[in-house]
């Protein structure tokens, strides 16, 4: 056989090469990635520089080693990119030491207004997590883990309230729910307890990742996928304000809180307009708001959190809805205001200003109140 001349490029030189900007868009979407949360790994790296070229018209294949010669390229972000490590199954009281920093009491404190807003006078029981499941680290913020082993994955927390006050975290009842009800997708629940949900594992990249790559087409497909599943789930009605389990609702915001559950919406409002940094001398905004979001609104059945990071893809389709640990029973302009805040921070042009045609109807004056009371709550 004859051999190559040496100044012929190699296999792997023949393969495409990203230009300046899209290999500025890949950076810029890894750090996004690893900022969330999300486990960046060389395949999904390689994944999303393969459609960056797929969508601007390119059709050649990168090398199967893109990937690490884009890290090598870029070593600084290389080594933001470090899998988090198991937990360790020690209490934080065993972790601490016995004079606290100034620093350490500042977080201590901070710890405990905000297990304050979650659970007001009555927080769960001290409780003793059970042996955190060993696997593939794919998510990790904070003391939240989501490990996959196999074709399941345990969503779990190192937080020592768990995931609520109750045996069984929410977000279990609610999959189950959505599946009885509804034709959403969502993953098959396989085990629970107070601290994680063992879930099935499904296929895909988030929402949040795909949707820079995602053809026009895809785009509409998806945005008719979820005004029909925001419709299903607002066809469900309910009588009380609060999680489906029992708990209060809960506001997501800087410092989460919960409160209730409320029989009615004038209760739920009065309670809404009152966070922790309220002043007495401000009492006449406050009753504005009150007195504009009124006490006729339908009680429906809400996600809660519907967020680019919590919408699953495959092949330019809607797969999964996850993070249902918010979900219960809200006023029908909830899913509104915290589903524009939770998708308009992909791309105003092609995503944000056409969030409202998911809805019926659309609630902006809801909208601009929420978002003031989430500024000082």
């Amino acid at each position: 056989m004859e051999t190559m001349p040496s100044n012929q490029p190699t296999v792997s030189q023949q393969h495409h090469q990203l230009s300046v900007e899209q290999e500025r868009q890949v950076l810029e979407w890894i750090s996004k990635e690893n900022f969330c949360g999300a486990v960046v790994r060389k395949e999904l790296i390689h994944w999303f520089a393969q459609r960056v070229i797929w969508r601007d018209g390119g059709e050649a294949a990168l090398a199967l080693d893109f990937a690490q010669a884009f890290l090598n390229r870029h070593p600084d972000l290389a080594k933001t990119l470090v899998i988090a490590p198991q937990p360790s199954h020690n209490s934080p009281k065993e972790e601490k030491t016995a004079r606290l920093g100034a620093f350490d009491r500042l977080k201590e404190r901070m710890r405990q207004d905000r297990r304050q807003a979650l659970f007001g006078d009555s927080p769960p029981p001290p409780r003793q997590h059970a042996p955190y499941p060993e696997g593939d680290i794919i998510y990790h913020s904070k003391d939240r883990y989501i490990v996959r082993h196999g074709d399941t994955i345990t969503k779990y927390t190192t937080c020592s309230d768990g995931m609520g006050a109750n045996d069984h975290p929410n977000e279990a009842l609610a999959l189950r729910f959505v599946k009885e009800h509804t034709s959403i997708p969502v993953p098959q629940v396989v085990s629970s307890d107070w601290d994680r949900i063992t879930m099935e594992y499904v296929e895909g990249q988030t929402l949040q990742q795909a949707w820079p790559v995602l053809t026009p087409d895809q785009r509409s497909d998806i945005m008719a996928q979820l005004s029909d599943y925001i419709a299903q789930m607002r066809a469900l009605s309910g009588i009380h304000l609060g999680r489906l389990d029992g708990q209060g609702v809960v506001v997501p915001s800087v410092m989460t809180r919960s409160g209730g559950p409320f029989g009615t919406l004038a209760g739920f409002h009065d309670w809404l307009v009152q966070p922790p940094k309220r002043l007495q001398a401000q009492s006449m905004y406050w009753h504005q708001i009150t007195a504009q979001l009124g006490a006729e609104y339908p009680i429906v059945f809400t996600h809660g959190d519907i967020a680019a990071r919590n919408i699953m893809m495959h092949d330019g389709r809607i797969v999964a809805l996850l993070d249902w640990e918010f979900a219960g029973w809200y006023p029908e302009y909830w899913e509104y205001v915290f589903a524009l805040r939770g998708l308009d921070n992909i791309d105003w042009e092609t995503l944000g200003r056409h969030l409202p045609s998911l809805f019926a109807k659309r609630y902006d004056l809801e909208y601009i109140l929420m978002r003031f009371i989430l500024t000082l709550s």
